[in-house]
């Protein structure tokens, strides 16, 4: 468990401000706009960044106590990959590999076959295409079997299928690790999220089960088939998601309220959550 208290970490005008926090042990999803603060809490999580006020307990451990031994338990997938191009995949894992202390090359060549990057080994970095380097860098972040995962924007990059396998593979990895993911595309976490963390301007606005957030919405969602003409009268606030059809629009919109009697109450996803909580403060501002 990775507990927050009183954090606070100002940069010019900007103000991450959190005054109490906690992962738990499975996935925990960070959520929020652009902006609102995700990867500057992930780089004090990931002790990149100190935090000005407050601490963070890793275990009970206070990171700025036993920095090198938090530091050897944390993995770190950031949102820009920076990897060394000219240097073939097998030679930059192994190299990394041994930086963190990792001397096995069957810890190495069992990430490689997980993640199919047999077929690179020999092959220069910066030949690969973008997904295959979120790849590397997703396994590079895996080598030493850490405690706590980080992943920014892990999915960036990659084809539906990569996409598939990989959250696949985080969610059976969090079983009894830490695992935290700052994503934008929820829908795609919903079957495996255990934790929602929503940071909105600097502030957490929720944190616990996706289920008790879905709860907490405090509008409901629709779902119809309207014709185009009807379509064009929605005001845009309140629509999340629509596709055409040829006979007209299929809508999934929000409110207090049906829309009308074509519209049926729907269950949320963690995306229609998200927009729903968006739209209220945006009401109350």
């Amino acid at each position: 468990m990775i507990n927050m208290e009183g954090l606070v970490r100002q940069a010019g005008t900007y103000r991450l401000e959190i005054e109490r926090a906690r992962l738990f042990s499975g996935l925990n999803l960070i959520v929020g706009a652009n902006g609102a603060g995700k990867t500057t809490l992930l780089e004090m999580l990931t002790t990149l960044q100190a935090p000005d006020e407050g601490t963070i307990l890793y275990k009970g451990r206070k990171a700025s106590d036993h920095l090198p031994l938090v530091r050897s338990q944390i993995g770190y997938v950031p949102s820009e990959i920076e990897l060394y191009g000219d240097m073939k995949t097998g030679k930059l894992l192994t190299y990394l590999a041994e930086m963190k202390g990792v001397y096995a090359s069957e810890r190495i060549d069992r990430l490689m076959s997980d993640f199919r990057l047999e077929t690179y080994r020999r092959t220069k970095v910066k030949n690969l295409s973008q997904g295959v380097q979120r790849r590397i860098a997703v396994v590079q972040a895996l080598l030493a079997s850490p405690t706590f995962l980080f992943l920014d924007e892990p999915l960036n990059g990659m084809d539906a299928e990569e996409r598939k396998f990989l959250i696949t593979y985080l969610s059976r990895y969090a079983k009894d690790r830490l695992v935290v993911v700052a994503a934008h595309e929820l829908n795609e976490w919903e079957d495996v999220t255990d934790t929602v963390l929503w940071i909105h301007r600097g502030r957490i606005r929720y944190n616990g089960s996706p289920r008790a957030w879905k709860l907490a919405a405090p509008l409901k969602v629709w779902e119809g088939a309207v014709s185009l003409e009807e379509f064009e009268t929605i005001p845009e606030q309140n629509i999340i998601h629509f596709r055409m059809l040829p006979e007209g629009v299929r809508v999934r919109r929000m409110g207090s309220t049906a829309p009308g009697p074509e519209y049926s109450e729907v269950e949320p996803t963690l995306e229609d959550t998200f927009f729903v909580h968006m739209d209220v403060l945006a009401r109350r501002a």
